[in-house]
């Protein structure tokens, strides 16, 4: 498999070089780089450098991509962002690059896939689509970032880059309206106080009816959001700078739904059926959930250029309340409740020394703190009992936090231009995590506490754990700029996730090692760019997640293998038309991967089945995005007319590749018309999103309820926007 693909590098290198010596010869004298695409200046590599002259893996995504796109909230990126799969379960969102995921999203859970707003990191994805409001850029890494990101970063990283106070007087607002009954309001004023303070504000309002009827019970699959911003820049002299932002973001309704399908059973054990889903719109639920979610967040940067190099720290403090349950086994008879309500306080801080200037020796050092506490008070309730519980889950026991994770981290990453464009690399990272809890599940009668009102306790069992993990990462990276727009890099890194444990048993963190080569490239005066790369995955105790006998549980894959490649093209075919063409690839399957289960048969006696040759979740064979634009006159202004469409190859949503958890091949294609009169601040947008009305799962897991919950991606929609921009 190694020969194979190191074959496909060698290949893919050849071609890169050849077609470097085509651009060179090729682009028409005297092209205007105006007339192409300009250059993008990102943070993705934690220094400012052209998303071009990045030596990794990198989609970017600029407000006008968004806009243009109907881009309005995280789920909808992997349209627009090769290798990144979005879904949602319950009330998490769950993000996949390359086929790397993280479904653990209890308390002690951690993500696969490092995300970020402002440079600060957080640990839980609670409306992380509400974030996506007065953006300047989002940036999508692929592969594992374990020495400049570190813990929780062996998927990737998402970077959310908020609009930034600006020394001149600006404003902006649009108003969304759709079917559903869905309004999404935005606004944003930019003043500039004095000549070295600015200040921004803005605001979101945003909401739609359920996409599900599931009478007797509300409409479920709704939004209700509020959330606002300020930010304040202050730049007192050239080398001092300092920005300030303050965020609320407040969420109501029912918010996602399940829907419980019994699955069939053969000799006691889940039979291997096609799913039998009467309906995707329509379910009856006897529990009408709630999602009720505050967060209070507070962000800085400060940085410092002493001219040799820039001191900068990042951090910030974010406090969460989420209060949510929901209709477990998602039917309408009387079943589970699962009731939540948690405080969560997060604190991140990183202190980075960054060298300038374009010396051929370059640096970066940092240390980098983060601590997470929640106190948490949860609950399965049982409905044929007045939903009264029959266990408890007592994090909290009015006496503060009682949930803590603490990570720490020391960082280096050094460059060193060996000849006139050639860099190499290396980096390194240790990282120290702990996570402990106290607390009791406490065990209670339902029936009787039904008929007394007051709660039976028959047990309690203390859940007491403490545990502690090092690791060190490592980046050795080489790129070649070629030409002035075109080049090539081949790094390794490795990533990790840290270990944790559950109400039943420990579990070890994951490792990953991965091999990478690639190519960014501009040709024809820079009217076309094309982006590729290779990569080859070796995964070690992947963690998965899984509910048996109504208990968590997070079992270690043995080993996987995953290797694939990404291509990313972009051609301004005219000054009118744009045309755009993005390829994903990837070949992903448990090699060894024993796990305890009752939904299939035991392949070692004991209980345990052996799932090698099984195909991660959220992991399609292939994933196509394609767009085309076209700029119409029209009177006195331009008419922009945008068909894009995203194509998946066939994925399974849960780890035993059933017939019933597999996600089909669907295409969901979105129209967007936008037209600007000109010289107006004014602009018109009409759009449909998934015109084909596609089924896509978010979620398939069989469960102890003897049903399978699914969940779907948003059907349908269409609207109108109307914006305007001083």
């Amino acid at each position: 498999m190694q020969t194979r693909w190191l074959k496909m590098a060698a290949s893919m290198l050849a071609l890169v070089s050849g077609s470097a010596a085509w651009a060179q010869t090729a682009e028409p004298a005297g092209a205007s780089a105006s007339e192409g695409f300009g250059d993008i200046v990102v943070t993705a590599s934690k220094r400012p450098e052209t998303q071009q002259r990045t030596a990794l893996a990198l989609s970017v995504l600029t407000p006008e991509v968004l806009q243009k796109s109907g881009t309005t909230d995280v789920l909808q990126l992997s349209k627009i962002a090769p290798g990144l799969n979005l879904s949602q379960n319950a009330n998490s969102t769950l993000i996949a690059i390359r086929g790397v995921s993280s479904r653990d999203y209890s308390e002690v859970g951690d993500p696969a896939v490092s995300i970020s707003i402002d440079g600060t990191y957080i640990q839980r994805a609670a409306t992380l689509n509400a974030a996506l409001f007065d953006i300047a850029r989002v940036e999508v890494l692929r592969g594992p970032q374990g020495t400049l990101y570190g813990r929780n970063a062996t998927g990737g990283a998402i970077n959310i880059i908020t609009a930034k106070a600006a020394h001149k007087l600006a404003a902006a607002g649009s108003i969304d309206y759709g079917n559903y009954d869905a309004l999404r309001a935005e606004a944003m004023v930019n003043l500039p106080v004095t000549d070295t303070l600015a200040v921004r504000v803005s605001g979101l309002r945003s909401r739609h009816d359920g996409y599900r009827d599931n009478a007797p019970a509300k409409r479920g699959d709704d939004e209700n959001i509020w959330a606002g911003r300020i930010s304040a820049q202050y730049d007192p002299t050239a080398q001092l700078s300092a920005t300030l932002t303050g965020e609320y973001i407040r969420q109501r309704g029912v918010g996602s739904v399940r829907q419980g399908v019994a699955y069939p059973t053969d000799a006691g054990f889940i039979a291997d059926l096609p799913a039998r889903i009467p309906s995707d719109r329509k379910w009856a639920l006897d529990k009408t959930g709630f999602n009720d979610i505050d967060i209070y967040s507070v962000r800085g940067a400060l940085s410092y250029d002493f001219g040799f190099a820039t001191l900068a720290y990042t951090g910030g403090y974010r406090h969460a309340r989420v209060d949510h349950d929901e209709d477990y086994e998602g039917t309408a008879a009387p079943g589970f409740g699962f009731p939540q309500d948690s405080r969560i306080a997060t604190n991140s801080h990183e202190l980075r020394l960054t060298s300038n200037g374009s010396e051929r020796f370059s640096y970066q050092l940092g240390g980098f703190f983060f601590r997470e506490r929640e106190r948490l008070d949860s609950a399965f309730t049982e409905g044929p009992f007045g939903y009264y519980p029959d266990q408890l889950y007592d994090y909290h026991s009015q006496d503060g936090y009682k949930i803590q994770t603490t990570s720490k981290a020391a960082f280096a990453q050094l460059g060193y231009e060996i000849i006139d464009d050639l860099k190499i690399e290396g980096g390194i990272r240790f990282t120290r995590d702990n996570k402990k809890r106290i607390g009791q599940v406490v065990n209670i009668d339902p029936a009787l506490s039904q008929a007394s009102g007051t709660y039976v306790v028959t047990s309690v069992v203390p859940q007491d754990s403490d545990t502690s993990f090092n690791q060190t990462t490592y980046h050795v990276g080489a790129n070649y700029q070629l030409t002035p727009a075109n080049m090539i890099y081949a790094k390794f890194d490795t990533g990790y996730k840290a270990g944790g444990f559950t109400e039943i048993q420990s579990y070890r963190p994951e490792k990953i090692k991965a091999y990478e080569v690639g190519s960014k490239n501009r040709f024809v005066g820079n009217k076309i760019q094309a982006n590729i790369s290779l990569f080859y995955y070796d995964y070690r105790d992947q963690q998965i997640s899984q509910f048996l006998n109504n208990q968590l549980i997070v079992a270690n894959a043995g080993k996987s293998t995953m290797y694939g490649g990404e291509l990313e093209t972009d051609f301004m075919i005219t000054l009118r038309d744009r045309f755009n063409l993005s390829v994903a690839y990837l070949d992903a399957k448990f090699d060894d991967f024993l796990v305890r289960t009752y939904f299939i048969p035991s392949t070692d006696g004991l209980g345990n089945a052996q799932l090698a040759g099984n195909t991660p979740i959220q992991a399609p064979k292939i994933s196509l995005n394609v767009g085309y634009e076209h700029d119409f006159a029209v009177g006195d202004g331009t008419l922009n007319a945008r068909v894009q469409t995203q194509l998946q190859s066939e994925s399974h949503l849960s780890i035993y590749n059933f017939e019933a958890d597999r996600q089909a091949p669907y295409s969901r294609s979105d129209v967007v018309l936008t037209y600007t009169p000109a010289n107006s601040p004014f602009s018109i947008q009409a759009y449909v999103r998934n015109l084909e009305d596609s089924r896509v799962l978010t979620a398939a897991t069989p469960n102890f309820t003897g049903n399978w919950l699914y969940q779907f991606a948003p059907p349908r929609t269409y609207g109108g926007r109307v914006s305007v921009k001083f």
